[in-house]
């Protein structure tokens, strides 16, 4: 039996946004904003399906499989994802470059905002090792999640993929389901 393991909130389905925020099942009960995520805009093939390697997959529920091979080290291996293959979780490279991934990045702690408050966020510049090294941290934030709750659970971790989150209730950076 599969358990909900990350929840990554898109800002919406098929548009051009390519941010999202990226939820960890807690300890305990709910979910905990973890960080942000990088991901392709939605672009469509003649049969509306996503494009392999330009594209972001469909909204759903997917099985994670844990892969430790090649030179991105520990992440997550969305499994059934219907005539796409080998989408993952996955640390950022500082370029940004993806073709269908998901990446947990977090410029949090490096952003400016205007001191109104209102008004575009400065993002970090694509080629900054900010972005790889911050990459690399929530990776391994996941995974020691992932160590924790797995001991108490039966079957694959999931991912939930979705424009709205479940009904919430919000304290601080913990949301609990309803």
């Amino acid at each position: 039996m599969a358990w909900q393991f990350l929840f990554a909130q898109r800002r919406g389905f098929r548009s051009s946004d390519q941010w999202g925020t990226l939820f960890v099942r807690s300890a305990m009960t709910g979910w905990e904003q973890l960080s942000r995520t990088y991901e392709l805009p939605w672009r469509e093939d003649a049969h509306g399906r996503s494009m392999a390697g330009k594209s972001r997959i469909k909204e759903g529920e997917y099985e994670l499989q844990v892969r430790t091979d090649g030179a991105k080290g520990w992440r997550l291996e969305l499994l059934n994802t219907g005539h796409r293959q080998h989408i993952q979780i996955h640390r950022a490279h500082r370029s940004l470059y993806i073709e269908g991934c998901l990446l947990p990045v977090d410029f949090l702690d490096f952003r400016n905002e205007p001191a109104s408050g209102v008004g575009p966020i400065e993002l970090l510049e694509k080629g900054d090792r900010k972005i790889q090294a911050r990459s690399i941290s929530i990776m391994e934030q996941i995974r020691l999640r992932y160590e924790q709750l797995r001991r108490d659970q039966n079957g694959n971790p999931t991912i939930i993929i979705a424009a709205t989150l479940p009904a919430l209730e919000s304290s601080g950076r913990r949301i609990a389901i309803a």
